[in-house]
């Protein structure tokens, strides 16, 4: 489970937001329109296409969205720069979506060591 992106234990293609930001639609209406839908979507956004340890919810219409309050936030940061054509912004952000994560998936994996040293 910790080598898997929560996009693709939902079915869904992991996508490199990096490659997309390094080359931005800024002509291109269409290419743009699809970067907006998939940051618009917790499993194909930013924080999706992250490790799938990384608690989230379940709930109807809030399915896959973060626990943690920090990176659900980044995630909307995301989403709102994409919308913008902020491509530098949402580096930034992006860069940070993997630091909260980092933390994130090794808080959960300390979890599961303690589980397993329990036993």
């Amino acid at each position: 489970m910790a080598d898997k992106t929560y996009a693709e234990t939902m079915g869904a293609a992991p996508f490199d937001w990096w490659k997309a930001l390094d080359n931005p639609p800024d002509l291109e209406p269409a290419q743009h329109w699809v970067l907006m839908r998939r940051s618009a979507d917790w499993v194909s956004c930013a924080c999706g296409n992250q490790c799938a340890i990384i608690p989230r919810t379940n709930s109807p219409g809030m399915i896959g969205v973060p626990v943690d309050q920090e990176l659900r936030q980044l995630g909307y940061d995301f989403h709102a720069n994409i919308c913008r054509g902020g491509w530098g912004s949402a580096k930034s952000i992006l860069k940070e979506i993997e630091a909260r994560s980092t933390i994130l998936i090794q808080e959960e994996l300390a979890k599961l060591n303690h589980g397993q040293n329990i036993r």
